[in-house]
C-alpha cells in the first residue's frame, strides 16, 4: 500500500454508501475526516437543493461540523458526494466548485448495480485518481 493512499475503515465506507443510497434520487454529500491519510469519521450532510446533479449545504452547517471535527483533533481529508446516475468522475461543475486542492474528492456512483466509488486529487480544472484502501473493521 502506498504511504499516501487513503485508508477508509469498512464500517465508515459502508455508512457513507448507505447515506448516499438514502439520498437517492438526489445527490448525497458529506465530509470524511481523520488524521493524515486515515479516515476516522464520516459527517453526512443534507443536500439542501434536492438535485440529482448538484449539492449545497448551508455555510453555518458546514462551519458547525468543522468545529466538531476540530474538537476531535481530526482534519477534513475528503469531501464526498454522489452521482445518482452517472459515473464516479468529477464533472466540470464539481471541479469548479472544489474549494481546496488539499482536500480530496470522493465520488460514489449509483449508476451501476453495485455502488462504485473513486477518489481524486483536484487541482483547478484537472484531476488525478488516487486509489483508496478499505480497511477491514475489527
Amino acid at each position: 500500500m502506498n504511504q499516501h493512499q487513503l485508508m477508509i475503515p469498512a464500517d465508515v465506507y459502508e455508512t457513507m454508501v448507505r447515506h448516499g443510497d438514502s439520498c437517492l434520487p438526489f445527490e448525497g454529500c458529506g465530509l470524511l475526516a481523520g488524521i493524515d491519510y486515515e479516515i476516522l469519521s464520516f459527517w453526512p450532510f443534507e443536500n439542501e437543493i434536492k438535485s440529482d446533479r448538484r449539492f449545497f449545504v448551508n455555510k453555518r452547517v458546514v462551519s458547525a461540523t468543522l468545529d466538531q471535527i476540530n474538537q476531535r483533533n481530526e482534519n477534513v481529508i475528503a469531501i464526498y458526494h454522489t452521482h445518482p446516475s452517472t459515473a464516479p468522475v468529477p464533472s466540470s461543475f464539481d471541479l469548479a466548485s472544489h474549494a481546496d486542492q488539499n482536500i480530496k474528492m470522493l465520488i460514489v456512483s449509483y449508476k451501476f448495480t453495485t455502488p462504485k466509488a473513486k477518489c481524486y486529487d483536484i487541482a483547478g480544472k484537472s484531476y488525478r485518481e488516487c486509489p483508496f484502501f478499505i480497511k477491514p473493521t475489527s
